[in-house]
């Protein structure tokens, strides 16, 4: 008869603790925003992204990070950062500047979830749907007096204030 030697409370433990860790990305894939980092997401997971941040009350500021809902990369806590980490960009995302670098110009009227209303150098918001009295509803995280926003806004204002419909090149309906 042959003795199985007896594992010490440390190695239990560390196969506690690896164990676990190793299902996790199992986990993750088998999760609501399954999007490829840097590849091709739909348009659902980008609005299921733009909830999760919003729902956890991500507060505004510009020199910290908060993880995307796989809790896998992390993105800054502004305006940019928000619309990067709902389309699963490069961390630690990309400014209202390099937006137009990712995502294409289109018309007011070809707005669908989880495109990008963008001023260059100033702010920009993520597209959810249209609204009440010809207003359409977005996401962003403005500032600190807001922090994260899911609110009505009149496409008239914005496009006063210069703002541009955006499509993420690797956005897909779907």
């Amino acid at each position: 008869m042959t003795e199985r030697p007896l594992l010490s409370r440390r190695r239990l433990l560390q196969a506690a603790v690896i164990a676990p860790a190793a299902a996790i990305p199992v986990l993750a894939v088998a999760g609501p925003a399954n999007a490829a980092y840097r590849g091709l997401v739909t348009r659902d997971e980008v609005m299921d992204r733009a909830r999760n941040w919003f729902t956890r009350n991500i507060q505004y500021n510009g020199a910290s990070r908060a993880s995307d809902i796989e809790g896998s990369h992390t993105y800054r806590q502004d305006c940019s950062g928000f619309v990067s980490m709902a389309w699963h960009t490069s961390t630690p995302g990309h400014s209202t500047r390099s937006i137009p670098d990712i995502a294409a110009k289109i018309e007011w009227s070809e707005l669908k979830p989880g495109d990008v209303l963008n001023s260059y150098d100033n702010h920009c918001m993520l597209y959810h749907m249209r609204g009440d009295d010809g207003n359409i509803w977005i996401y962003d995280l403005a500032d600190t007096a807001s922090d994260m926003r899911h609110k009505q806004v009149s496409p008239a204002s914005l496009r006063s204030q210069n703002y541009i419909p955006r499509r993420y090149r690797n956005i897909r309906d779907n």
